[in-house]
């Protein structure tokens, strides 16, 4: 059952201060859901961002390599690209409540598995076999949460303003878990390799299970669900592929940097300021992330893309030449600033081309591709640590700021380039 909150008849005139209406407070915002549902999908999200980190440090500790624990990142990354659309599917068809605690329960049955499998008197194909099963199992609570402020803004006259003003906070909270979930992970290593996954698993009974029974929970979409006029009808698959590529590219950027920071200063023997300093980075991108709710209607949603994400590109090269704890940071808040705006675009443009009974399936392959390119980011950047130097797998980032701006401008192509803020009328930021 969706909250209660001001509705309006399908076709009703807005009134005039709505209409003129641009934005949307965010304390308005997030009183119409109410604190617990901020609250749960906050902490629900967290370990989806911490085991990537939580599992490359686990393995690197028991079997000594970088390489072969970022083959536990990866089989992670895999597991959940497998299972995104199911998991999405199952969340429209079957609705929210059942898919967030069974997906939870198989998890943590997986993730007790990793541990006790991640030895090297052990078979690999095991440990990799339990790191794919707890990727499969995400919930994938954040593409839940997109659903259910569209179900809301479904109803509301001022619903393009609420509807930016959630794809703008989801973003953010989106961003502060990619980065606070490697500090809790990282911090947490330093005094236990098994406790960042031990904390994952607790805060996915209190988050996840919390988030999915929670009263918003959508219900089984044979149900039915609130839909606008402009609502579509069907997917625009190819612009769904494009924005996937966006969010995995930022995805690539958040996994590449991490894994990257975390090597150089553990090889300093500063592995304990890991966490501060790329803390940095959620700074900058949440922040921006926030703000971006405030950007001119004029400056399109395919125009964001290329431009930050092009900052993205230009500004990652300052991980490659960061030389202590200090100039790393900065690097990190100023990557994290323009990369922000890149990841809260894409998904308020996935929303508009999302029908309501296909909301969780849309949002879910937007947020798996996200994790699977910060696993990809993981990995790859273990090789090129073993290789190289962390210092050169730094250079992952760039890659995924490149890749965010080809994406974009191929978006902005297709959208159009008469500077519309998407495909969807009603619901321009």
């Amino acid at each position: 059952m969706l909250p209660t909150m001001p509705r309006g008849k399908v076709g009703d005139k807005v009134d005039r201060r709505t209409a003129m209406a641009q934005h949307l407070g965010y304390r308005t915002l997030l009183r119409s859901m109410g604190p617990t549902f901020t609250t749960l999908a906050i902490v629900g999200r967290l370990p989806t961002s911490i085991l990537p980190l939580a599992l490359l440090l686990y393995a690197q500790s028991q079997l000594g390599s970088f390489a072969l624990a970022g083959l536990a990142t990866a089989a992670l990354s895999l597991g959940g690209a497998s299972g995104a659309v199911l998991i999405g599917h199952l969340s429209d068809t079957l609705g929210h409540r059942v898919v967030g605690v069974g997906t939870t329960l198989v998890q943590t049955v997986a993730l007790i598995g990793f541990l006790l499998t991640c030895r090297p008197d052990a078979p690999l194909p095991a440990m990799l076999t339990c790191a794919a099963l707890a990727g499969f199992a995400n919930p994938q609570l954040g593409a839940m949460a997109r659903a259910r402020w569209s179900q809301a803004a479904a109803v509301r006259d001022d619903r393009g303003p609420y509807t930016a003003a959630a794809m703008a906070w989801e973003g953010a909270v989106d961003e502060v878990s990619f980065v606070v979930g490697p500090v809790l992970a990282t911090t947490l290593a330093a005094l236990a390799p098994a406790a960042p996954v031990l904390l994952a698993i607790g805060l996915a009974w209190v988050g996840q299970v919390g988030f999915a029974l929670h009263r918003t929970a959508l219900p089984p979409a044979r149900h039915g669900r609130a839909r606008h006029p402009d609502s579509p009808d069907r997917i625009d698959w190819t612009l769904l592929v494009l924005l996937g590529v966006v969010t995995g590219a930022v995805g690539l950027l958040f996994g590449g940097s991490q894994t990257a920071i975390a090597a150089f200063f553990t090889l300093r023997g500063e592995q304990a300021v890991t966490g501060l300093v790329y803390g940095t980075m959620a700074v900058g991108s949440a922040s921006m992330g926030l703000l971006s709710n405030r950007l001119p209607a004029r400056f399109s949603l395919s125009d964001r893309i290329v431009v930050f994400g092009l900052g993205s590109a230009l500004t990652a090269p300052l991980l490659v030449v960061a030389w202590d704890a200090a100039t790393m940071a900065l690097a990190c808040l100023i990557v994290g600033v323009m990369v922000g705006p890149t990841l809260v675009t894409a998904y308020a443009l996935a929303e508009r081309i999302a029908p309501p009974e296909r909301l969780s399936t849309v949002l879910t392959v937007l947020s798996t591709v996200g994790v699977v390119g910060v696993a990809a980011g993981s990995a790859v950047a273990g090789q090129l640590i073993e290789a190289f130097s962390p210092q050169q797998a730094a250079w992952t980032a760039t890659l995924g700021g490149a890749l965010a701006t080809l994406a974009g401008l191929v978006v902005m192509r297709r959208v159009g380039g008469s500077g519309a803020s998407g495909p969807r009328r009603g619901s321009q930021p």
